[in-house]
């Protein structure tokens, strides 16, 4: 099983690197949109280098960021005012940290309190430009609705948020038994989840962003293929597109 899903996988690295070349951004939103597939395509790659070395605690965290950034892929594609929306969320998140200040802090001990105040104010009105006056940014559930993607929220995002916090279930991924295990290899059953789950997510970001970006439609036919084929061999809960 592992054999094929890697073989899927160099099909999926083949047909990306033909895609890629020559593919060139014009504007900020085309650039977000090459950035947010180069994310995705980038944490598949560490995704599945530790899957061959026989770990599997680190897939969750990585697969969630992945997943993320399809999201807001596929939001910037559906809607060009999304993008401001995307710098609004990364705004925000700036206040929040500037509003952590306190001169006891050492992550801010080249910075006065009056300068963190001019920053803030700087961003908050940033913000309130981005957002056409609306108090804070969509949520994350709305993110994924608006990507019409609310079956992968209740799904596969809820059970990777599961397992990346410190829960009962992501524990149960060290005990075999009644003993804790160290380093425990996955089992086959969730080794194919991650597989299959990588490489059709990866396969799915790539068709929007080619379609996004208008280029070579021929290849999204093979992509699929590769997407049919990899949950032959195991059935992924994602239902990443409807077609995984």
């Amino acid at each position: 099983m592992r054999a094929d899903f890697l073989r899927n996988w160099r099909s999926y690295v083949k047909i990306r690197n033909q895609a890629i070349v020559g593919i060139k951004f014009t504007d900020r939103r085309e650039h977000l949109i090459c950035g947010l597939f180069s994310r995705v395509d980038g944490l598949s790659q560490e995704i599945i280098k530790l899957l061959k070395s026989e770990g599997s605690l680190g897939c969750p965290p990585m697969m969630r960021s992945a997943l993320e950034s399809y999201i807001d892929l596929k939001c910037l594609k559906k809607d060009e005012k999304y993008i401001y929306e995307f710098e609004a969320m990364h705004v925000d998140s700036q206040i929040k940290y500037y509003k952590a200040y306190s001169d006891e802090n050492i992550w801010f001990k080249e910075m006065s309190e009056a300068e963190v105040n001019l920053k803030i104010e700087a961003l908050k009105k940033r913000k309130n430009d981005l957002l056409e006056g609306r108090k804070k940014p969509m949520r994350l559930k709305e993110r994924f609705e608006m990507a019409e993607e609310s079956h992968a929220y209740d799904t596969i995002y809820h059970n990777l948020s599961n397992l990346v916090h410190s829960s009962i279930g992501a524990l149960a991924n060290q005990y075999d038994g009644k003993n804790q295990v160290l380093n425990m290899k996955p089992k086959e059953s969730q080794t194919n989840y991650y597989y299959s789950s990588t490489i059709s997510l990866c396969c799915a970001t790539l068709i929007e962003t080619l379609e996004a970006l208008g280029h070579k439609e021929h290849i999204i036919d093979e992509l699929q293929n590769i997407m049919k084929a990899v949950n032959k061999k195991a059935r992924c809960v994602s239902g990443i597109r409807g077609e995984v």
